[in-house]
């Protein structure tokens, strides 16, 4: 198995003849979209999968992870929507692909019920000072194990950077922090002037960092599909100067730069999608005091043994990368 590879939910109904006859080979894109399901929405009874936020996909983007080309993948889309397993929306920069009837996360809401099923039964005794303690540092372990996922993904992302560069990125891991804030607290107000204001923003920053006297006229729209993003700007900078080190460690000559901003879309969108996954499945996300936000990574009453379980998973989790790192390494 390549590094990164990690289990995802299926339904064992998926291997009946009547969805072999309608599928075929298209079954490995349909797989990549259930695994690549970040969040899901109910609209008008059905629940929809958003396949890494709605991000707009081209067809060369989606042939990639398959070794397949635009032709077939374009016929396994053709397939999948024609049958109603997931349903296709054509934008201006590419295609949003949205399961139909999405289930990843019904394993996991139905473990949770059964759970609460069983507690139900037990008796809640008033907690003692030395309970809310515990409790206490429960959370503060929780913080800690948080702060040290951040640290696993900076060090994944300027692996085989040039050590200069490295150095400064890692220091900057307090954007990271800042970042989940920001993003779980509702403060990113995405309205027009706010988009074009961000738009600007972005390119100056790109431009400077990049060594570039006047703007690109093809960048544009890559440009504002990342300022329509809901991500802070700082994260963005980050993004933006990690995409600078990682050409300028794989550049041939010294005057070799990023040409098209469009190298840096895909590395902000793709450690955008891994941040968020990462938020989504080790944070939980609890209703902010304030309607309609939520507050990723604070803590809210819940039975102790499932703030318990969470933490145990973060450090497993945590185990399993330092392992997998000191292997790599030798």
């Amino acid at each position: 198995m390549p590094d990164g590879s990690y289990p995802f939910p299926m339904y064992s109904g998926l291997l009946e003849p009547e969805h072999y006859k309608k599928i075929g080979s298209a079954i490995w894109l349909f797989l990549w979209c259930v695994s690549s399901t970040t969040s899901e929405k109910e609209r008008d009874g059905t629940v929809w999968g958003i396949v890494h936020g709605n991000k707009p996909w081209k067809l060369s983007e989606l042939a990639e992870p398959f070794g397949a080309t635009e032709k077939t993948v374009s016929r396994w889309l053709n397939t999948l929507e024609s049958h109603g397993y997931i349903k296709v929306t054509r934008a201006p920069y590419g295609l949003i692909i949205n399961v139909h009837n999405s289930k990843k996360w019904s394993i996991e809401r139905s473990d949770k019920n059964v759970r609460s099923e069983g507690e139900k039964g037990q008796k809640c005794p008033i907690s003692t000072p030395s309970d809310q303690t515990k409790m206490s540092d429960l959370q503060d372990k929780n913080v800690r194990s948080n702060k040290d996922i951040t640290k696993i993904l900076i060090d994944r992302w300027i692996n085989g950077l040039e050590e200069d560069d490295q150095k400064e990125l890692s220091s900057r891991s307090g954007v990271l922090t800042a970042a989940v804030g920001a993003v779980s607290t509702g403060q990113i107000d995405l309205d027009k002037p706010t988009v074009e204001q961000r738009v600007l923003q972005i390119e100056q920053y790109y431009m400077q960092r990049n060594g570039l006297i006047s703007p690109v006229p093809s960048d544009w729209e890559h440009v504002r599909e990342i300022a329509n993003e809901a991500m802070p700007l700082d994260l963005v900078y980050f993004f933006i100067d990690l995409a600078i080190a990682r050409k300028k460690a794989k550049r041939r000559r010294p005057s070799d730069k990023i040409r098209t901003f469009s190298y840096c879309k895909t590395v902000i969108f793709g450690c955008w999608d891994e941040l968020s996954s990462f938020l989504e499945r080790y944070l939980t996300p609890p209703v902010s005091s304030q309607q309609g936000t939520v507050a990723l990574g604070a803590s809210r009453e819940r039975p102790k043994s499932k703030q318990q379980q969470e933490i145990e998973d973060l450090e497993e989790f945590i185990k399993e990368e330092e392992l997998r790192e000191q292997a790599g390494s030798r």
